[in-house]
Order: structure tokens, then sequence, then C-alpha cells
């Protein structure tokens, strides 16, 4: 049975993952209380990550439990867009954030030598 409030399956999916996060901070929004909001949803962001974990664990054969590679797709999928809400909550602009961190991670160097220097 579905859930009382679910929408209809033709509702129009955002185009960028910034203005879905607004979209589904907005309708968390109507159900939960705001003095809550940040906590709870970097909360929520952790147990994704989680839920992740344990689906890949279950896919690569490491838990008592079989999992299907669909499962680590699905959870990672609710990562990022649960990452893309914490940041609106959060007042963070998430595309502008990766982007500079993707700057720095390209040109900081892959590896210390083993005498800790950088190559």
């Amino acid at each position: 049975m579905p859930h009382p409030e679910t929408q209809p399956a033709d509702e129009a999916v955002p185009d960028d993952l910034a203005a879905l996060g607004a979209v589904v901070a907005e309708n968390i929004r109507q159900h939960f209380p705001a003095a809550e909001e940040r906590h709870r949803q970097v909360l929520t962001l952790a147990e994704e990550v989680g839920e992740l974990v344990g689906a890949y664990r279950r896919w690569a054969g490491m838990a008592r439990r079989t999992g299907d590679f669909a499962d680590v797709q699905d959870e990672l999928a609710d990562v990022v867009i649960t990452a893309y809400v914490t940041a609106h909550v959060l007042d963070i602009d998430l595309d502008a954030a990766w982007r500079a961190k993707a700057r720095h991670i390209l040109t900081r160097g892959w590896r210390d030598r083993p005498d800790g220097g950088t190559p």
C-alpha cells in the first residue's frame, strides 16, 4: 500500500541536483520541526552512507545476507541526493563546493614520497 502522501508518478523531476535538494528539503520541512533541521539532515546523511556500506557489503559477499548491485546503485544515489538536501539546509552551494574541492584534489599531488616529501 503506497504512502497516503505519495506524489503522482508524472511529477516533474528537477533538472539538477541542487533544485532536487531544495524540493526535498521543503517537503521535509512540512513534516518535521524546523529547530532540528540541521542536526536531523546531517544525521540522515550519515545514515544513508551507512546504508550504502551495508548494500556494498551484501553485494561483495562480506555480510550474512547477499544483495544485488542495484541496491548499491540505489543507496549511492540516496547518498548523493541526501548530500544535496543537507547542503540546501546548511546553505551550502554544493556545486561550487565540489568544483573547488575537485580543483584542490587535482592539483595537490597523489602521494607523498616515502621520505615525507611530495613528488
